[in-house]
């Protein structure tokens, strides 16, 4: 259930900024180029309910439409903090008739340190593989500079309060063409 208030959120933003935005800027894809990112947001259904969540991720472009890069994931609620490192594979897309959205989907795989801190009990302490599926989009304010949103589906095997095998982590942010 949370998965579709996630995505419709992300939907309506989308919206809003392909109504709000100038419509000539155009992003600059093309093989050998970097782009660099950041965003907050929110992971759901981790060990300690929903944490704060910052991402910071790059991209080399080795087409114009296909990207490698490293993914880092940031969680903290009072008691917990993750942190996620992974190699993501990203396929961009081109809308001809909105040419400064470009959705993409993107998969990885890395490894994720958690530490939940149990109050009067022993701390939990735990590393796992880490699998981020995502899908997104970025819509360009200019040929370098975009607002950028991605829902991520995150399979791990963290055991820290019973069997967290899966968190949702939606982000808001930018990404910069170098």
């Amino acid at each position: 259930m949370r998965a579709k208030g996630v995505l419709l959120g992300g939907i309506t933003l989308l919206s809003c900024l392909l109504l709000a935005s100038p419509a000539t800027a155009q992003p600059e894809l093309r093989s050998g180029t970097i782009a660099a990112g950041g965003a907050v947001g929110l992971q759901g259904d981790t060990a300690d309910g929903t944490a704060f969540a910052v991402t910071l991720n790059g991209d080399f472009f080795l087409s114009h439409n296909v990207s490698i890069g490293p993914l880092l994931q940031l969680g903290f609620t009072g008691d917990l903090t993750q942190v996620g490192l992974s190699l993501q594979a990203k396929l961009t897309a081109d809308i001809p008739e909105v040419p400064n959205l470009t959705p993409h989907v993107q998969a990885g795989i890395g490894f994720i340190r958690a530490h939940l801190d149990r109050g009067p009990l022993p701390s939990v302490n735990d590393t796992s593989f880490l699998i981020p599926v995502g899908v997104g989009a970025a819509y360009y304010l200019s040929p370098r500079f975009a607002l950028d949103s991605t829902v991520l589906l995150n399979f791990t095997d963290l055991d820290l309060a019973g069997s967290e095998n899966f968190f949702i982590t939606w982000v808001i942010g930018f990404k910069y063409h170098f």
